[in-house]
């Protein structure tokens, strides 16, 4: 038999008395876009040549590539909170801090 464990909360879910939910997330960077000013007097090739080179000397000088992809288990109570606040925002919202 496979046992699985909630990736919230941890706890064992018994697939014969509860469900398991599967959230499965893909995350991507996204580049922004290039924008080229040209004007009549400059040469059109050059120029998208050296945005294409900036893009390229750019990109290997970031960290490494931040994509990822996860499937994580869920418990039923783990579901329901999930739905009410994927992103946990209240979380970040709970923490107080003094007006020092």
């Amino acid at each position: 038999m496979i046992h699985y464990i909630c990736d919230r909360c941890k706890r064992q879910i018994n697939t014969n008395e509860q469900p398991r939910y599967v959230v499965q997330i893909e995350i991507h960077s996204m580049a922004d876009e290039v924008t080229l000013d040209i004007d009549d007097d400059i040469d059109q090739l050059s120029e998208l040549h050296q945005a294409l080179e900036g893009l390229a000397c750019d990109h290997l000088d970031d960290e490494p590539e931040l994509d990822h992809r996860g499937s994580y288990d869920l418990c039923a109570d783990c579901h329901r909170q999930f739905l009410r606040n994927p992103l946990g925002r209240d979380a970040v919202a709970a923490f107080g801090f003094s007006n020092n």
